[in-house]
């Protein structure tokens, strides 16, 4: 993995994003004084629920009490282990001193933050250095402020509980800790600001920040003091290094392309570190769109998570996906209460989510696309197919959403001449509200149908006569030529959307229709205009590449991933950056960074070009059923490998070679 150094800012650049899943920063050029946080867990209930962010630890700089103005040189992320460096120089009455500020997320102690501060240079006089958090203008926000500073073993500074509104809290403390001299505390009580005197022999001095969101504790506050001092018992030098260590052992799964250029692989290994940094097994929520890079769309859970941020983790990091899981169980009593709401049984996921798990799609939003209960029950299906072995999870978590979703399909179907319609829907293309008989609605209620009387058998609950009925006469349309029918009165070669039925899911109509439906997308529908939205577009290559174009499926690979990366950093935009130059130095303002489609990439790289397919057969079906035949990579793509996957209780290497008959799983 690279570590990503940069020198020169344009005027409009992605500030850098730091997380480890439950912590994120935003973090700008001036390191030292521009920055902000989110944390998973904190938002605010005042209009709509949406993330809020939180007070960073800033750093003043000061000498003969003058105060220095840090003059930027350079920063570098390296993605082998999420540390963040800005190399500074300041002028102390003509005596040079370098800085070296680095910063990183602890992904095993996830509520901890880490800032190490080297000082080099030799000067006579107190280079002092002030950590303080910027809470100037909400002081009205803070409450139950604290300054244990002179008991031993506490924490430096003060310890606050941060309120935006009666419902949201957070706490958060912070330590000083390592080579600095005497401490100085600001003289306002509400002030968080503690000033040191640095060590200017390039030892460091480190700065621990715990947060803590009150959904996992009432007294935030004591809580992150109680963390950050256990986080000292550690030392920064432990931390860094278990750091380290859990990031390696996520690198092992690292997705390598053979024979592709040198920009095909930076573009890979960013879209796996956004998405691994944006995730944590540990998170009281779940992973928005965004991650925690911007609180857009509300840091709501949409179907984002389930359907494309969850693939990459099912297999390679499998306690993340349990995670993502486990923030719908919790829920489900929501869930369930939103579907009485609709006049219906079972379980309904809401469209958009928070951290209380109801229904927080804007009220002048559509919330129809109720294919979001579909993709849920299919990623607690994917999670029991790929890891059978964990029983006890799929009889507390798998069968109970399971259930609810089968037990709503049958409350929300109508039965009429036809077969089982489901009428009034928005489907995968939110351009196309009210419609009936989604193709990929429908074929995915048939196929979770099928799948839950299988649950049903396994434990001992007997066949579901009616599911099986209603999964067997679902109206599914189809041209008369083969090719799939988006819904109800669409237009031939609209369909682009259905493509999701058959990756990642393995829905099949029979190798001549399906066949029929990826030659009219791609010779006949405009695929490359599909490539610049932001969702699918990231696998979209995988089907001109099922009809052997290898040449059509580079091009379209292209266009639905490489468009969406911008320096610095490799940061990933929502939409399609169709200017080259704006992707070295954009020409107006990029401050998101949107996890969705990177995601999507790597799902179509270990699922889609490998022609692996967990979701088609049975639940229980042997490994080597999932395993399609003819290998079939983009023009000048010689292999593709991912280093470590878990199935079922055992770890392999994918090998997936252009021609080859399928993929090899080479256990380790």
């Amino acid at each position: 993995m690279k570590k990503h150094t940069i020198t020169h800012w344009g005027k409009y650049y992605p500030k850098a994003y730091v997380s480890n899943g439950i912590i994120g920063f935003r973090i700008g050029k001036n390191a030292f004084e521009d920055s902000s946080c989110l944390l998973a867990g904190f938002s605010t209930f005042n209009e709509e629920e949406t993330p809020a962010h939180l007070p960073t630890p800033h750093i003043a700089f000061s000498y003969k009490r003058d105060r220095l103005v840090p003059e930027i040189v350079s920063q570098s992320y390296d993605f082998s282990n999420g540390e963040f460096t800005t190399e500074a120089e300041l002028d102390c009455d003509g005596q040079p001193v370098h800085i070296s500020y680095t910063v990183f997320c602890s992904r095993t102690f996830p509520m901890v933050a880490i800032g190490s501060v080297k000082a080099v240079g030799e000067i006579s006089d107190l280079l002092k250095m002030t950590v303080y958090f910027n809470t100037s203008d909400n002081k009205d926000t803070l409450s139950r402020t604290k300054c244990d500073a002179a008991l031993p073993f506490s924490f430096d500074g003060k310890c606050h509980a941060y309120a935006i509104d009666p419902n949201a809290q957070a706490g958060i403390a912070y330590r000083i800790i390592g080579a600095c001299v005497g401490k100085e505390y600001g003289a306002d009580p509400q002030d968080m600001e503690t000033t040191v005197v640095l060590n200017t022999k390039g030892e460091p001095t480190d700065i621990l920040v715990s947060y803590v969101p009150n959904i996992m504790h009432n007294e935030p506050d004591d809580q992150a003091q109680r963390l950050v001092n256990l986080a000292v018992w550690t030392g920064v030098d432990g931390l860094r290094q278990q750091n380290r260590d859990a990031w390696a052992k996520i690198w092992e799964s690292r997705i390598v392309i053979e024979g592709a250029e040198e920009k095909w692989q930076d573009a890979v290994d960013a879209s796996y570190f956004y998405l691994m940094t944006s995730a944590s097994e540990f998170s009281p929520t779940s992973v928005a769109p965004f991650g925690l890079s911007d609180p857009s769309y509300g840091g709501h859970f949409f179907w984002d998570t389930e359907s494309f941020m969850f693939i990459p983790p099912l297999f390679c990091t499998p306690n993340i996906a349990r995670s993502m899981l486990e923030y719908r169980s919790r829920h489900l009593e929501a869930a369930k209460n939103n579907a009485r709401m609709h006049g219906y049984r079972g379980t309904q996921f809401p469209w958009q989510s928070g951290i209380s798990g109801c229904e927080v799609t804007p009220a002048w939003c559509s919330s129809g696309e109720q294919h979001i209960t579909l993709d849920i029950a299919l990623a607690f299906d994917g999670y029991a197919r790929v890891h059978n072995d964990d029983d006890a999870f799929v009889k507390e978590h798998v069968w109970p959403v399971m259930r609810g979703v089968c037990e709503w399909i049958e409350s929300r179907v109508t039965k009429t001449e036809r077969g089982y319609e489901i009428l009034h829907v928005v489907g995968i293309d939110e351009g196309s509200e009210d419609v009936n008989n989604d193709f990929y609605t429908n074929t995915m209620a048939a196929k979770i149908l099928r799948s839950g009387s299988e649950y049903s058998v396994l434990l001992g609950l007997g066949v579901r006569k009616k599911w099986i009925d209603i999964a067997d006469h679902m109206i599914v349309n189809f041209f008369e030529d083969g090719v799939c029918r988006q819904y109800d009165g669409a237009a031939h070669r609209d369909g682009f959307t259905s493509l999701m039925a058959y990756f990642p899911y393995g829905y099949t109509n029979g190798m001549d229709s399906d066949k029929k439906t990826f030659e009219c997308m791609v010779r006949e529908g405009d695929l490359i205009a599909e490539c610049y939205y932001p969702m699918l577009s990231g696998y979209l290559g995988i089907f001109p590449a099922w009809i052997g174009d290898r040449e059509f499926a580079l091009k379209t690979y292209e266009a639905g991933a490489l468009n969406f990366f911008c320096e610095p950093f490799y940061s990933c935009t929502e939409s399609s950056i169709r200017n080259p130059t704006d992707r070295i130095d954009p020409t107006h303002p990029m401050t998101t960074s949107f996890i969705t489609g990177r995601a999507s990439l790597l799902s179509g790289l270990i699922l889609g070009l490998t022609k692996i397919s967990p979701w088609r057969g049975s639940y229980d079906a042997p490994v080597e059923e999932w395993l399609e035949e003819d290998i079939v990579l983009p023009k000048g793509w010689k292999k593709i490998t991912i280093g470590r996957v878990t199935i079922r209780g055992k770890d392999y290497r994918i090998e997936a070679e252009h021609g080859a008959k399928h993929a090899v799983l080479i256990e380790l």
